[in-house]
């Protein structure tokens, strides 16, 4: 294979995308049926109760979250101390041992005792940490559109999969294979993977950032920080509603399943194809500029989805909402990275997850919150919402952005 003859550097963003492609379809296979997954693992007759469904499929969808904001911040400073490779293959394993718990699963408390696990595992942060690391500035945005587009591989045959496992046999033999898949990608990481050489400046700066507390006094940095926590709230808040909104929208639907995976396979296609090039575009030009309008995007087709009455209408406007979706992530890293030294790289990649997790962890509770009060059509306005104040936060301080201090 002739990518095993690239050069170091090239050789481990392959393989770090290869990973991240397996892991995601992992963990995306049970995560949009995840409201009729965890009904199908209760006989009980409360469990024919919507709301009670919800409650149970948001804290669920939120569990790894915990996990993440409790070991995310010690994750990125141990890349940063220990070595990339060594945390890479520790990330994996627990990675492994979620995936199996989940399959063995055959109540909600196992069960989300391993979705708590994959969020230990800080896989992706970990990942997103080690290519940020071994890119030089001239294509760091190039990398981290080719992540998102790897991310969205993974993301586009899990929905699918899973969908049309749940609806036809089980969910348990495609997360054993994924198990088996990332154990796979783990083998080959570890053999074929370079640790990335260290910064020659390291010693020299490493002072100048001094984690959360140099985040919370730099107002660009704050701003980023909370808007991509809602960013994030947004989109996993959508994961629950959407999951209830095409049911009651179109409920002569014979699988409901298979409908909700294919739709959000056609949202993670617009991602793949436009997160490389949403990267060149952040290489080239203003990264907060592209957050903007693509958060504008996202808001405008949340909104829309409400107005639809055919699933090709849905479908439309789920390609549009996953093109725009692919440029948040990659442009706040990248806006973010642009202000601070190499050497911390990996300690501000963790914090910045820990604020994301945040908003993992408020998209569900707040569609919790709001459930009983609101139908699950009128659901899609609190995405809207959440997408328009995460522009909002980075387009006040963006007049200023040219004064805004490095740290």
């Amino acid at each position: 294979m002739r990518w095993l003859h690239l050069a170091p550097q090239g050789r481990n963003l392959m393989l770090l995308l290869i990973c991240q492609t397996v892991t995601t379809l992992g963990m995306m296979t049970v995560v949009p049926v995840m409201p009729l997954y965890v009904a199908s693992l209760s006989q009980a007759g409360a469990w024919a109760d919507p709301v009670a469904v919800m409650r149970w499929s948001s804290l669920a969808l939120a569990a790894p979250g915990l996990g993440t904001l409790c070991c995310a911040p010690f994750a990125g400073r141990f890349c940063d101390r220990f070595g990339y490779r060594r945390m890479l293959l520790l990330s994996l394993i627990a990675f492994v041992a979620s995936m199996l718990l989940m399959a063995l699963s055959t109540g909600l408390a196992t069960f989300i005792a391993g979705r708590l696990l994959q969020g230990v595992s800080t896989i992706g942060l970990i990942l997103t940490a080690f290519i940020a690391r071994i890119s030089n500035d001239s294509v760091r945005g190039r990398n981290f559109g080719l992540q998102e587009s790897a991310i969205a591989a993974g993301a586009l045959l899990g929905p699918v999969l899973g969908g049309v496992m749940l609806d036809y046999w089980s969910l348990r033999p495609m997360l054993f294979a994924s198990a088996l898949l990332t154990g796979l990608a783990g083998a080959l990481l570890w053999s074929r993977t370079q640790e990335p050489a260290a910064s020659a400046t390291q010693a020299a700066t490493v002072a100048d950032f001094q984690g959360l507390r140099s985040i919370l006094r730099h107002r660009d940095l704050r701003c980023w920080m909370l808007a991509a926590c809602l960013a994030q709230a947004a989109g996993f808040a959508m994961l629950t509603v959407f999951a209830l909104f095409i049911p009651a929208r179109f409920p002569a639907l014979d699988t409901p399943g298979s409908a909700i995976g294919l739709l959000h396979a056609l949202g993670w296609l617009a991602t793949m194809l436009a997160g490389p090039l949403w990267g060149r575009l952040n290489d080239r030009g203003d990264a907060r500029r592209h957050f903007l309008l693509a958060a504008a995007g996202c808001a405008l087709s949340s909104a829309l989805l409400m107005s639809c009455t055919q699933l090709w209408m849905v479908a439309l406007l789920r390609l549009a909402q996953g093109a725009c979706y692919a440029a948040l992530t990659q442009s706040m890293l990248l806006a973010c990275l642009r202000q601070l030294p190499s050497s911390a790289n990996g300690h501000f990649t963790g914090l910045g997850r820990s604020f994301m997790v945040v908003g993992q962890l408020l998209g569900p509770l707040l569609v919790i919150l709001f459930a009983s009060l609101l139908p699950p059509q009128h659901l899609l306005w609190l995405v809207a919402l959440l997408f328009v104040s995460a522009g909002l936060l980075v387009w006040r301080p963006g007049r200023n952005a040219r004064h805004s201090q490095q740290i």
